[in-house]
């Protein structure tokens, strides 16, 4: 069946209508998104909260220092605030759930706090209170890993490394999307706070507004769940030989970046150490990539068509895929079924291929 795609993410009739500058690269943008119209016309894509930018518009410089916040907040309040909550929920804190929304609490303390003018009267005092929350930080994280979890397919937070679908479910609908004409990158806004997606994965982001749910340090999460004895994309290596056993034989790039384990004829392909893709030729992997089962009240898809995500498309396929195989250079993920192979771009399904009508699409 000839391979369908999906127009308004294969980048076809974009408009360009903002420019920006990304102030800093790497796990944080430390300062705003400056936005400058260039055009007096606003299509369709503004309306609907989903704007085509160009690439090339975009460049990088290092700045000193953070954006500061809205100058008729205190930053040095607010910090205080949110260290008091952190400190309450600490005498309390138990599951690592609880642990987490402690580390949550920490980093938006510190974001504060780093945000106080080194000239304000609190200017010296924030620094001190900077170095004494990063080492209250570091504790929360450690019991994050290693406390129980009260729901184990209940995700409450997300990681570099998250998947699109679950950013979505935990920080709800962006109030504006902006898709890079030919690019494989995709921003989504939070009011003033942003992430950053590669291909529909987390690569970085900006938490001014102190709204994001994410932990900046920590194992990846996904939307996909990883029952007992399991392991799922986004899962570590060690996790993954834990379970499987000594491979029978390894690749190492030399980028050092991306390390393939193989099982007799099935692999598993890592980057930085995360799953990011396999191959269950001999069907002896232990992998599972079933998104936790709807809420109350919620059902399952029957059917998932095009620009449905990976999480629709899971649980109206009800298997997990033979392999996934992922590719960013071109800007495509694609899972493999028994009978036909789905492709994403972004996370969302631009094409696929159905072999004797097996696949539920529509």
């Amino acid at each position: 069946m000839t391979k369908r795609s999906h127009p308004e993410l294969d980048g076809q009739n974009p408009q360009t209508l903002y420019s920006f500058e990304l102030k800093r690269p790497g796990q944080t943008l430390r300062e705003r998104l400056t936005w400058s119209a260039i055009g007096l016309s606003v299509g369709l894509g503004v309306a609907a909260g989903f704007v085509f930018l160009n690439p090339q518009e975009r460049t990088w410089s290092w700045l000193p220092e953070r954006a500061t916040l809205a100058a008729s907040d205190d930053p040095f309040r607010q910090g205080s605030e949110q260290a008091m909550k952190a400190a309450e929920l600490t005498q309390s804190a138990e599951f690592s759930e609880e642990w987490a929304e402690v580390v949550i609490l920490w980093q938006q303390a510190i974001a504060h706090m780093r945000s106080v003018p080194n000239a304000s009267a609190n200017g010296a005092l924030a620094k001190e209170k900077v170095a004494e929350y990063e080492r209250n930080l570091q504790y929360a994280q450690s019991n994050v890993g290693t406390r129980t979890r009260r729901a184990p397919n209940l995700k409450t937070y997300w990681t570099l490394g998250s998947d699109r679908d679950l950013v979505m479910a935990i920080q709800g609908a962006p109030s504006q999307t902006m898709q890079y004409q030919s690019a494989c990158q995709q921003t989504l806004r939070y009011g003033n706070s942003i992430v950053e997606l590669h291909n529909g994965y987390v690569k970085q982001y900006d938490n001014p507004d102190g709204n994001l749910q994410v932990l900046a340090e920590g194992d990846v999460v996904v939307a996909v769940s990883a029952p007992q004895g399991r392991w799922t994309l986004g899962s570590s290596e060690t996790d993954v030989v834990q379970l499987q056993g000594t491979p029978t034989r390894q690749e190492q790039y030399t980028s050092d970046q991306f390390r393939t384990l193989y099982y007799g004829k099935s692999s598993v392909l890592f980057e930085n150490g995360q799953v990011i893709g396999y191959l269950n030729s001999d069907q002896n992997l232990k992998v599972s990539t079933l998104p936790p089962a709807p809420l109350p009240g919620q059902t399952a898809p029957e059917f998932w068509t095009m620009g449905s995500s990976r999480t629709e498309v899971l649980r109206a396929e009800g298997q997990t895929p033979v392999a996934i195989s992922r590719n960013d250079n071109s800007c495509e993920e694609v899972f493999h079924f028994d009978d036909g192979e789905v492709t994403f771009r972004q996370g969302l399904v631009t094409g696929y291929r159905d072999r004797g009508n097996a696949l539920k699409v529509r």
